[in-house]
């Protein structure tokens, strides 16, 4: 049986839009209370609304395995298939989209890159950043924040850690953009096309750096780990640094781009809680944690039933998709109590899925967070006076995964 005629279409089935970010919340309400699990004929997935459910999907990465993370929504035309064969694009599931015990071996030694006192090392150099991003537009008294400093923030921290030049970083910012749309937009045949003509240099660019770092290693990750390859392709493979790089080049700055303007949108909606962190700055760590809870960058992410089961009361067949809905899981009542409310000092608030959870769970988590913390105590001390510019409208990309608002106007006093 496929999965239509499994499930009967519902009327949340039509409702979801899947690739519309502009307000899911009450949708996600209305589907944990009366349909936790249900199927989007749109896109031949089973949709998963509740955290429990979410988080036990998570953990049983053997029955629920990762494959299609990084599966395109729509499938590509053989054209571009053959331009990806003939510009030898080859990248291999590393990190997100990879499954024991590959995943295992590469994540150790991944982890070993991103852990909180390896991330310590960059903190001066990250705030550094931060403050010069500020300084140029300080004097403005008004800017779109977005275009001004958390478009190109993360990228900027990111790829200085990995060691991408700073020259380099408008380029990569749109190599990255492209592939997220090519990935999990629907482009059209003819979108298609040219956002392919953007990747195969992407993944050039990546290959080539990745021989640099060979070459003069630097201190930076990229030949950290290299470093740990130590030459043998047992450990890892070039081809696998290098997909891991890509990998790294586009969730590891896109999302903590849209969770920026998110927590800066929030607060300032709310502006007692921004008061509140200006006064206070011990409370922005847990701050972020429970913004990251209210709206997570990334919202959904994606998995294979490889047996048939059964996940709230709803028979799942094998080999289906699955969409969790992590924005959803994180307003969950069960969980969460007043979950459309903001609470600075939830005390749970660090059991957000915005992450994800398990073996999966997100490599960059400590660089995220630390700078999500830098970025909101500079702003709160820099600029206190920061509030939105009123009646202002929010565009969102539309892509299955990634939610964060396209411009965010805000003003403050001189």
């Amino acid at each position: 049986m496929d999965n239509q005629t499994a499930c009967p279409i519902t009327n949340l089935s039509n409702l979801f839009k899947p690739l519309d970010l502009s307000d899911p919340y009450p949708l996600m309400a209305q589907a944990r209370q009366e349909e936790p699990v249900f199927y989007s004929p749109e896109i031949n997935y089973w949709v998963v609304t509740r955290f429990e459910d979410i988080k036990a999907i998570f953990q049983d990465y053997e029955t629920f395995t990762a494959e299609n993370t990084i599966t395109p929504i729509e499938p590509f035309s053989e054209t571009v298939l053959e331009m990806l064969n003939d510009g030898d694009y080859t990248p291999v599931p590393v990190l997100s989209n990879n499954v024991p015990p590959s995943h295992t071996r590469i994540r150790k030694l991944v982890n070993k890159l991103f852990t909180p006192r390896r991330m310590k090392h960059f903190e001066p150099e990250i705030r550094q950043i931060v403050n010069g991003r500020i300084d140029t537009f300080i004097d403005q008294g008004k800017v779109d924040i977005v275009s001004a400093m958390t478009y190109d923030l993360p990228a900027m921290v990111l790829f200085r850690v990995l060691g991408v030049p700073d020259e380099d970083v408008p380029q990569v910012k749109v190599w990255s953009d492209n592939r997220i749309l090519l990935y999990y937009g629907r482009p059209t045949p003819e979108e298609q096309i040219e956002f392919t003509k953007n990747l195969i240099p992407f993944w050039k660019y990546t290959v080539g750096l990745v021989e640099k770092k060979v070459a003069n290693p630097e201190d930076d990750l990229i030949s950290d780990l290299i470093a740990m390859r130590n030459g043998d392709d047992s450990i890892l493979t070039i081809n696998e640094i290098a997909s891991c790089m890509i990998t790294l080049l586009v969730a590891g700055h896109e999302t903590t781009t849209a969770q920026m303007s998110n927590a800066v949108q929030h607060l300032l909606e709310d502006r007692p809680k921004w008061e509140a962190l200006c006064q206070n700055p011990a409370l922005i760590p847990n701050a972020n944690e429970e913004l990251m809870r209210f709206d997570p960058s990334v919202c959904t992410w994606r998995r294979v039933a490889r047996k048939a089961c059964t996940i709230a009361g709803i028979d799942i067949p094998k080999d289906s998709n699955l969409l969790l809905m992590l924005n959803s899981g994180n307003r969950d009542t069960a969980v969460f109590p007043k979950p459309d409310d903001i609470v600075l000092e939830r005390k749970n608030a660090a059991k957000n899925l915005a992450f994800g959870f398990g073996i999966h769970y997100c490599v960059g988590a400590p660089l995220a967070r630390l700078e999500l913390n830098i970025t909101l105590e500079e702003l709160t001390r820099r600029i206190p006076t920061l509030q939105l510019v009123p009646e202002q409208h929010y565009e969102y990309v539309e892509n299955l995964s990634f939610r964060g608002p396209l411009k965010l106007w805000v003003e403050w006093k001189k």
